[in-house]
Order: structure tokens, then sequence, then C-alpha cells
């Protein structure tokens, strides 16, 4: 996808053209030491303190993934509003955050992929927010070879957060079903925070039974133990 296509598809956004016309009053400041700024929700100089930009080889079931900031401060609390306080006018600044960090090597990286899928949201807590913030934050790359639904949670699962690692890997289990054909593709799934990769290795292994040739993983953001 050149990046002209992504910036269009940004600005398409609804929720992003809203934020625009808010910053003729009100111009955007980064969220760490308040300077004014442009794009995203940091400024040239904290992103650095956040930017992570790591691949891990062989996590699980999945070949590759690469994570693209740490979830820590300012980027943590961002993304806790937006899934637990539905402030949703943040999940346009993440995108772009999402967007500046793939930018100088997203063609190299992106091309090879035939799929680009997310890991989804269960149906109860999308209907609750209205959205599912992995789409949200990584709709940009939408393409041709976007599916943002070809996993789907065909069983409930409780919160992760507060169980140990090998109680994550149990609870998850089984809990995806792919949605179309991805015989002898090489897919890519996104997700907001990879954590022990429980989730996105459980999604990689439902796509590799159904026939993906490979499967890798992209990030939004890590827990301090992937750093």
């Amino acid at each position: 996808m050149s990046l002209l296509k992504v910036v269009q598809a940004i600005y398409r956004d609804a929720g992003y053209q809203c934020r625009l016309l808010a910053e003729v009053i009100y111009p955007r400041r980064c969220a760490v030491c308040a300077n004014e700024i442009d794009t995203g929700y940091f400024c040239e100089s904290c992103r650095k303190s956040f930017a992570l930009g790591k691949f891990v080889a062989q996590a699980e079931a999945l070949d590759t993934v690469l994570m693209l900031y740490k979830y820590q401060r300012e980027l943590q609390t961002a993304i806790q509003n937006i899934k637990f306080a539905g402030q949703k006018d943040l999940l346009p600044l993440l995108k772009e955050e999402a967007w500046l960090a793939l930018e100088t090597d997203m063609g190299s990286f992106l091309a090879n992929f035939d799929v680009i899928t997310c890991v989804p949201t269960s149906p109860e807590r999308k209907k609750e927010r209205g959205f599912d913030v992995p789409q949200e934050i990584f709709g940009f790359l939408a393409d041709g070879r976007w599916q943002a639904d070809l996993l789907k949670r065909v069983r409930n699962t409780t919160p992760l957060f507060d169980l140990d690692p090998s109680l994550r890997r149990q609870e998850v289990a089984g809990c995806f079903q792919v949605q179309g054909s991805v015989l002898g593709k090489r897919v890519l799934i996104c997700d907001d925070i990879f954590t022990t990769g429980s989730t996105m290795s459980e999604g990689a292994l439902a796509l590799r039974m159904a026939g993906a040739r490979s499967v890798s993983g992209l990030a939004f953001t890590a827990s301090k133990d992937n750093w």
C-alpha cells in the first residue's frame, strides 16, 4: 500500500475529521510534554521514549511478531481509556501513531503478506464499546488484502489480564474459527496489545489449521516483559 493511500484512508475516517475540526480551536498537544503537534499522540521527541520497533521470532504458532510501541505510561492510559471509558476520540491519534511507526519500512514489511486481519474482540465487548480496537487502530492498512473479520470468536473468554501465562493459554484454547480461505496464504494478524502472545498465537494456530502457509503478528504495543 502506498503512503498516499494510507493517508487517504486515515482522512476518510469520520472521527478523524471531527478531531481536525476541533483542533482548529484547540490545537493538538503532545500527551507527554504538551507541546503543540500536528500528527499522532506524541511529539517526535517524546515518541522516542515509547518506540520499540522490535521483532520477536518464533512466538509459538507465529513466525514473527513486530511490536511497535511500549505499553506504558500515557500510551497505556490512552488504551485503557479507550477500552474502559469509551474515549473513542483517541483512536484516530493512535491510528496515526501506528502509521508513523510503520511509515519507514511499511512497504517492505507489508509486502510479505497476502492477507491482513485482526484479533477480534468478543461480540459482547464490541457491542458494549461500539467498535473493535485493533480494527480501528490498523484500519488504515485496508486494501485488497484486508479481511478484518477473517477470525471469529466462537467461545467467550474471561479477561486475561488477571490470569497467569499458563492459564491464559488454557483460557483461549479453541476460541477462534476461520471464516474464509487462507490456503497457502501468508497471513498477518494485528492486535493492540501483546502480553504473553497467547491470544494472537491461538489465532495463528487456527489459521495454520485452515491451511495458512505462514502467520505473523503486528502489535501496536507490547508489555514490559517483551522489551
